[in-house]
């Protein structure tokens, strides 16, 4: 915060700008249109902004190091993620380093005063679906953080955080799955994995609703199971499903939450006597790295996460406050089928 109370997120808001340019103004940084720099000023010298001792020691010197948080270090989707990230930045001249997001918060450290100690040039912030209580403890952070440096968000973001960011729809791809199963002749889908707190616009119950409303199908509350992003989470969820309905209605296709979810659901299902495509198709999402190699190979949606982890970096070295919708595509392959006849 300056001495005036005004932030350089307050500076950033009224010029139009990222947080990124107002810090490139304050350095002197001749990357910045004279339009913007002037527009820059002008609020600067309006609103009487003085940067903090530790704000001006992040403007009048780079560091040439970036910081990217993951919820966790596991799930290989994020390894890939920071594998792109990490060589996005070594391309443009920049270290990068890696937070855990869960490790931090559960050792009861504050995110934002331990990335702003190490006086990085910029951050990415890795967003999942988080409960009710840990968004606020997000939200919190980042608007701590932004006191510090230019921030940009990745992920399945939600809606109402207004920071630069590429995310995932992950609506558009489950109604995608959805339909995708649909056009094989399944009606009986089901949906494993995720969150039942988050109600955001972009959330996969949201796409997954949308796909069986377009088809005149019903939604099926036992259809959809919660459960966390493991292989194991995602067996128990199956198994649960599965023991909890009548071997006549159980679902023909599974759209599950991960890769590894799927492969969990697999294990169910084999347990419970049903093969994979013959009786039951399944879809995950990641595309990792096993997923060509199960038996069956698993369909799956490839989110290019390397590509995720360099634009990343781009658009946080740009400076520039815009919102991307991350790329993704099937990748299909015999872990479906159509629907069997029952």
């Amino acid at each position: 915060m300056g001495q005036s109370g005004t932030t350089i997120y307050d500076i950033a808001e009224e010029a139009g700008v990222s947080i990124a340019t107002v810090s490139r103004v304050l350095k002197g940084d001749s990357s910045v249109s004279g339009k913007t720099r002037l527009r820059v000023k002008e609020v600067i010298a309006r609103r009487n902004y003085r940067p903090s001792s530790i704000a001006r020691g992040m403007t009048s010197k780079t560091t040439h190091s970036l910081g990217i948080v993951l919820p966790k270090l596991l799930n290989p989707n994020y390894a890939m993620i920071f594998t792109g990230a990490s060589d996005g930045a070594r391309q443009a001249g920049y270290s990068m380093s890696l937070f855990p997001w869960r490790s931090v918060t559960e050792q009861g450290e504050n995110p934002a005063m331990l990335l702003a100690e190490r006086r990085l040039d910029g951050v990415i912030v890795c967003v999942e679906y988080l409960p009710p209580d840990q968004q606020e403890q997000l939200r919190r952070s980042l608007a701590e953080l932004q006191q510090y440096m230019p921030i940009v968000l990745i992920g399945c973001v939600p809606s109402d955080l207004e920071y630069p960011a590429i995310s995932y729809n992950m609506a558009e791809i489950t109604r995608s799955a959805v339909e995708e199963l649909i056009s094989l002749g399944h009606e009986k889908i089901a949906l494993i994995g995720g969150m039942e707190e988050d109600r955001d616009q972009h959330r996969r119950d949201i796409g997954y609703r949308q796909g069986l409303e377009n088809a005149h199908l019903p939604c099926v509350d036992s259809y959809r199971v919660w459960c966390g992003g493991t292989a194991e989470a995602g067996e128990a969820a199956m198994d649960q499903m599965l023991s909890s309905l009548l071997p006549s209605h159980w679902p023909t296709g599974i759209i599950a939450l991960n890769d590894m979810v799927a492969m969990g659901c697999m294990a169910a299902a084999r347990r419970h006597g049903l093969r994979v495509p013959e009786d039951l198709s399944v879809i995950g999402c990641d595309n990792l790295f096993c997923a060509p190699y199960l038996l069956p190979a698993l369909t799956s949606i490839n989110m290019h996460q390397q590509s995720l982890g360099r634009e990343a970096v781009t658009l946080l070295l740009s400076g520039e406050n815009r919102r991307e919708s991350a790329l993704w595509e099937w990748v299909r392959r015999d872990s479906c089928a159509p629907a069997p006849r029952r």
